[in-house]
């Protein structure tokens, strides 16, 4: 290139680059007269209004409006910045870009030198024999030599200075402790191999460069996976594992699904689920919202069930959201992280999970509920008071109301304190509930809120009464004091005698009487069919609600298939039937 400056290089660029060859490695373009025709890729449409000039090198889009040369095709296509589709279209045709002389002797051209031997080195040691171990573990997570080949995975053999040894004369010994891939010891000053007895998984930028490493050690040892230091080429919290395979997945499915490890990476890709990256052992950063930024701002988030996976998704949500994502959660089953849920149950199987994939706030909030004991008002607000603070992060007051119907059916709530503040928490975005008279307002131990106004309504207001009970259905209260107060009440009504406090406590047991008693001196507001229908669909909710719980479980513990189809059968009406009951409940 001799003296060429940059401007230079980029008109060389232009002017060697074409266009329609360039964009027929994304799609397939059809001619029209002097020109090529194609659907466009940066927007949905099913007639053609995409439109390549070869003549004046440049490409418009009717329907979306975007349009440029050949370096905007790229950028945009591959969601790269200009130096990036600079670097790809140059290497393409064969054209040296100028380097200067500070850049080539700087730290971080150093250590991407050394990368580049070292990568070599551990993808032949792990087919040599002492790459057997490796091998065989390699196998047993299902991946053969195409996808060992296409994630150029390698093995660092168990002793102290293979690699020091491999790049002795290649590079200095400074560059490969700057690389991190020598450490030193503070002793001695002598250096030694920082990977050993680890299969080895490089890590890229989005500029194909081999940044750092990752190595998980084979059998038993701490630390389970090590990853290379920070250095002037690679940051933790600046990189994404399989981010640049996961490009185009991301751009045709619209996401991107997160998750925490090289091997859940690796997996989700051969299951066809290529939209998947995953974090380097630390916690989300800005630095991982940067790169997010240009593919999507649609997020999957799946990390391990157990409770550092539980922590890690907390964090990740809290970064996601001020940063305006949209974010739902694929929750597995217990001791299932992807690698192993995708290799039991096969892609079609994950794809069902992603499918059925909750936003983020019903995620918490079930989570919360199945740790916290929401049977009573304390719990309740317990439990209101973990999922606020990121139901405060959301910018749309609209989407912020919305969630309180669920919060409320979820966490059981239908006292009209607890309700009422929970709206206005929401509507003001606080971050906690305020529980002054909302524990108080529980008036029966054991009795949630909504069975002691249903059982007032029935007993203090005719009309209420003669309507709840033709709606009633048998399991919409579960066995117990109310239940026995109920049919009490029926058995009154159809022998045509009033309906009383006295004549019902002398028709049930001595602990329905209790009951009746409290919830008799309790002071409240005035009864109503509207109340008591509000309680009479909360609790059937609620109902409804457990017994998909209870199906989702016995569907996780898998069956004959006869016993599955019936289990998705009724899964499907009972969803149908807390639909129309939200439904019910909005109009």
């Amino acid at each position: 290139m001799g003296g060429r400056d940059r401007s230079d290089v980029v008109e060389v660029v232009r002017a060697s680059a074409d266009l329609r060859e360039i964009v027929s490695d994304y799609i397939p373009l059809k001619k029209s007269g002097a020109k090529f025709r194609a659907l466009c890729p940066f927007h949905t449409e099913k007639t053609p209004s995409f439109w390549v000039d070869a003549d004046k090198q440049l490409f418009y889009c009717f329907g979306c409006g975007v349009g440029g040369d050949v370096f905007k095709f790229v950028m945009l296509y591959e969601k790269m910045e200009f130096p990036e589709a600079l670097k790809m279209l140059a290497g393409r045709y064969g054209i040296p870009l100028p380097v200067g002389r500070r850049e080539e002797n700087s730290d971080r051209q150093k250590v991407l030198a050394v990368n580049r031997q070292a990568v070599g080195y551990f993808r032949e040691q792990l087919q040599r024999s002492g790459g057997e171990a490796a091998r065989k573990y390699l196998a047993s997570r299902g991946l053969g030599r195409e996808t060992i080949e296409q994630w150029q995975l390698g093995f660092a053999p168990d002793g102290w200075s293979g690699l020091k040894s491999h790049l002795a004369g290649k590079v200095p010994e400074e560059h490969a402790v700057l690389a991190g891939l020598l450490a030193r010891k503070e002793e001695t000053g002598r250096t030694y191999d920082r990977f050993r007895d680890r299969v080895i998984f490089p890590i890229l930028n989005l500029s194909d460069e081999m940044v750092g490493f990752g190595g998980r050690v084979i059998g038993a040892g701490e630390p389970k996976y090590l990853n290379s230091p920070e250095t002037a080429a690679f940051s933790k919290g600046e990189n994404l594992y399989g981010l640049p395979l996961a490009k185009e997945g991301i751009r045709k499915q619209g996401h991107l699904v997160l998750v925490e490890g090289y091997m859940d990476v690796i997996a989700l890709h051969r299951a066809g689920v290529t939209e998947a990256v995953g974090t380097l052992g630390t916690g989300f950063t800005a630095g991982h919202v940067r790169l997010l930024k240009r593919f999507t701002d649609r997020v999957v988030v799946n990390f391990d069930p157990d409770a550092a996976g539980r922590a890690a998704t907390k964090r990740s949500l809290e970064v996601l959201l001020e940063n305006g994502f949209e974010v739902v959660v694929v929750a597995l089953p217990p001791g299932k992280d992807p690698d192993l849920y995708v290799r039991e149950f096969g892609a079609e199987g994950y794809r069902a999970r992603l499918a059925e994939a909750l936003p983020y706030i019903e995620y918490l909030t079930r989570e919360v509920a199945g740790r916290v004991d929401v049977a009573q008002t304390k719990g309740k607000i317990e439990a209101l008071n973990e999922v606020l603070p990121f139901l405060a992060r959301l910018d749309n007051p609209v989407q912020r109301a919305g969630h309180v119907e669920m919060l409320a059916t979820v966490f059981g709530i239908e006292d009209r304190l607890v309700l009422q503040e929970l709206a206005t928490a929401v509507r003001e975005r606080r971050k906690t509930l305020d529980p002054h008279g909302a524990v108080a307002a529980a008036p029966a131990r054991g009795v949630s809120e909504s069975e002691a106004r249903l059982v007032r309504a029935l007993m203090d207001d005719g009309e209420a009464r003669g309507v709840l009970l033709g709606e009633i259905e048998e399991d919409d209260i579960e066995p117990g004091r109310v239940a026995e107060i109920v049919k009490a009440i029926r058995r009154s009504v159809e022998k045509g005698e009033d309906v009383t406090y006295p004549r019902i406590g002398a028709d049930v047991s001595d602990p329905a009487r209790d009951l009746l008693t409290r919830i008799a001196a309790a002071s409240h507001p005035p009864a109503s069919l509207e109340e008591g229908r509000g309680c009479l669909k909360g609790l059937r909710a609620s109902r409804l609600q457990r017994q998909m719980g209870e199906i989702q479980k016995r569907l996780e513990g898998g069956g004959e298939a006869a016993l599955i189809d019936e289990l998705l059968r009724r899964k499907v009406m009972l969803k149908r039937r807390i639909e129309a009951l939200r439904d019910a409940s909005a109009s």
